[in-house]
């Protein structure tokens, strides 16, 4: 990553020197925290962390989907059993 110095209007001799960049969201255009980033299916970041979640049930009592919605988009992540033991799961798919 280039450091990037950028003038000092109080004191030329010594220039702003950028402390963090901040990623927005192509979407929302809200900042997107990177650190705790998920990535979905498209490739597309969102966090995970900061999204509600509504759990799905099958008859066996295992969980079979998770909805996260951050109150604008939606994404599903689905999990598969076989034999009652979890044998894999999908990356979140926006819906």
């Amino acid at each position: 990553m280039a450091t990037i110095n950028t003038p000092n209007p109080y004191n030329p001799s010594r220039p702003f020197q950028v402390q963090g960049v901040v990623l927005l969201d192509p979407v929302t255009g809200l900042p997107a925290a990177i650190g705790s980033s998920t990535v979905d299916s498209a490739g597309t970041p969102f966090t995970s962390d900061a999204c509600s979640h509504v759990y799905g049930y099958n008859g066996s009592g295992q969980m079979i989907t998770d909805t996260a919605t951050d109150g604008t988009r939606t994404w599903v992540k689905t999990f598969s059993y076989t034999s009652g033991n979890l044998t894999g799961e999908t990356k979140w798919v926006l819906q």
